[in-house]
């Protein structure tokens, strides 16, 4: 997302002036011509299937155990307790006709991340439920998805986009790496893993191509949100004159230069203007995961960010409020217990002590949501 985001890369003096700043200013009230609303999950039209995944991704858990085994609570929030012994065999023949589902589609379907911002910083560390290992910059966006070969799907690859410029540069990039996927030979579906900024990126992809004459390729199924700034983040709407009036004049980790806007793409001013204007096609399949945690489980760069925004909701990553991170019309799957960071990036394995001591260490086991989430969309009968 934005300038918090900014912390994953720029400099330790810019990120300690943007943390001071924020561990005291509350973001300000966005205000615009169209009214924005609060509502219960199933008034809102969200279906929930917190449950249902949760069991999904509990079962990953014990078939991938990470290096710190935790009780499934220990991840995710909004689980009801264990089930009587009648709910849980119906769950289990559940999984089973979804695991047999996910089988039979998965040869023919192609998984594509689109990564957040700065997404070509930190390399390694940036790409989205990658394994996090050290490698030539052009190998990362398929080498780190090895690790997922059991799963027999044709394809795992994160996008290679610039990690600093628009959500309209970005889609074009997008929209275009659909089309070329969708061409290929023996892709039958295209599931859409967005994190973060990837989801305005992706969104607008999506009304590209819906748009064109050719139309959106009838591979393309489901569009997963993870941490996605879907309404925007109100750090940025704080942040976006400091940010843009520095940005231009810092290269460095190996971002790509910043174009100045790519702030304003995550701002919610913008966000909830183009989301008004431009519904999400009604041919995909939408999916929702966000994030939030207590304090003392933030990572240390996020609890600036996490406290300014804990004056509006509670139920924040340390950068965007979980209610602005749903997609209209999706189901929710999961309400991650990881910050922004944890719940998608590699940074605790990082060879860097700054890096690593950037982030709150939890391990979060996101391969086994990684897994859990191409089973679902493929699985689930949606």
């Amino acid at each position: 997302m934005r300038t918090p985001l900014l912390l994953r890369i720029c400099p330790p003096t810019l990120a300690l002036l943007l943390s001071a700043c924020a561990s005291w200013v509350a973001p300000p009230a966005v205000m615009s011509p169209w009214p924005i609303v609060n509502l219960p999950l199933a008034a809102a039209g969200i279906q929930d299937e917190r449950q249902d995944f949760g069991a999904l991704f509990a079962q990953e858990l014990l078939a991938h155990p990470g290096p710190k085994p935790q009780p499934i609570q220990a991840w995710l929030h909004g689980l009801e307790p264990a089930p009587p012994p009648a709910s849980l065999a119906a769950s289990k023949q559940r999984l089973a006709a979804l695991e047999q589902r996910f089988q039979a589609q998965a040869p023919g379907t192609s998984v594509l991340l689109v990564p957040g911002l700065f997404s070509d910083c930190f390399e390694e560390q940036s790409v989205p439920f990658g394994d996090g290992v050290l490698r030539e910059r052009t190998l990362s966006r398929s080498e780190a998805y090895r690790q997922y070969a059991d799963l027999g799907l044709a394809q795992v690859q994160a996008l290679s986009l610039p990690g600093r410029e628009s959500s309209a540069a970005n889609a074009k990039r997008v929209a275009a790496a659909i089309r070329q996927e969708a061409a290929r030979p023996g892709v039958q579906r295209i599931v859409l893993i967005a994190y973060s900024k990837g989801v305005p990126d992706t969104l607008r992809a999506l009304a590209l191509l819906q748009a064109e004459a050719e139309g959106l390729p009838a591979a393309v199924s489901d569009l997963v949100a993870v941490a996605g700034v879907v309404m925007g983040t109100r750090l940025a709407d704080h942040f976006e004159d400091l940010f843009e009036s520095l940005s231009t004049r810092i290269n460095a980790f190996g971002c790509t230069a910043s174009d100045g806007q790519e702030v304003s793409s995550v701002t919610q001013r913008e966000s909830v203007a183009w989301l008004a204007a431009h519904p999400p096609p009604r041919s995909l399949c939408y999916h929702s995961v966000l994030g939030f945690v207590p304090p003392h489980e933030v990572g240390i760069s996020l609890r600036p960010f996490n406290s300014a925004l804990s004056n509006i909701d509670p139920r924040n990553d340390g950068q965007l409020l979980s209610r602005d991170a749903i997609l209209p019309g999706s189901s929710l799957l999961a309400e991650a217990r990881a910050d922004h960071w944890d719940i998608a990036l590699p940074r605790e394995r990082h060879p860097s002590v700054w890096v690593r001591a950037s982030t709150s260490e939890r391990g979060y086991p996101r391969e086994a949501l990684f897994r859990a989430l191409v089973k679902w969309t493929l699985g689930s009968g949606a």
